[in-house]
């Protein structure tokens, strides 16, 4: 496996996704989970798991089967936590002036919400969005690609691409599936769960982790000590 550089601040920006990485849970997963009115959302995951399907489609047939109030929905949004290496990364990350936002198939409203708990809410996100029909809730999804090779509800790739600072590189940090594609054009990816099985078995070079602590450390280590070799 090739050694990994980490690009200097001024050379560097930085994406995150969100469900799983940032959050210590999959918002999504665990909603559905909870509220859904039968279980058959477990074969829809299944055809997406076995990619018969992209999100786009899995998360609307999951969706269609949600009967949830606005204060079910809100007071489950409000007990999801959020890793706590977080805060002082991105914290790093201003004071390095490294641009970086979250990129995530999952819902706007919910991760701004869960955000603002820890008064971090004006983070650049892109994702999803709902809309809501009595007790249903809708998916709407403004960053869609049709040309996707994943069908995805969020093409991350292009909003990576849409976002990207001249003459910097891309760290990616993820956990699932919905990140491989956009992990396999950054140039330094932090990986763990699903996400760390797929680049492995690809082959693709990536640094494990288990906590944004660890990668808070690795960044203020390199960056300090001006050592970029991982």
């Amino acid at each position: 496996m090739k050694t990994l550089i980490l690009p200097a601040p001024h050379a560097a920006q930085v994406w995150f996704d969100f469900d799983g990485t940032i959050s210590r849970q999959d918002v999504l997963d665990e909603l559905v989970n909870r509220f859904s009115r039968n279980e058959s959302w477990k074969l829809v995951e299944e055809r997406w798991k076995a990619g018969l399907i992209g999100s786009e489609e899995c998360l609307r047939e999951e969706f269609s089967l949600l009967d949830i109030s606005d204060n079910d929905l809100y007071d489950f949004i409000d007990q999801v936590d959020i890793d706590p290496g977080f805060i002082p990364l991105i914290t790093l990350l201003r004071q390095n002036h490294v641009p970086f936002a979250i990129l995530s198939d999952g819902i706007e409203k919910f991760i701004r919400r869960i955000l603002n708990r820890f008064n971090v809410g004006d983070i650049e996100i892109r994702a999803n969005r709902i809309a809501r029909k009595h007790q249903q809730l809708h998916l709407v999804c403004p960053h869609k690609a049709e040309f996707c090779l994943s069908a995805a509800a969020h093409c991350k790739c292009t909003s990576a691409r849409e976002l990207h600072v001249d003459r910097r590189k891309t760290i990616y940090i993820g956990d699932g599936r919905s990140d491989i594609c956009p992990s396999r054009q950054a140039d330094v990816v932090f990986a763990k769960g699903v996400l760390a099985q797929e680049l492995a078995a690809r082959n693709h070079a990536c640094i494990p982790y288990n906590s944004l602590h660890e990668i808070a450390a690795i960044m203020n280590r390199a960056w300090t000590s001006q050592v970029a070799a991982i």
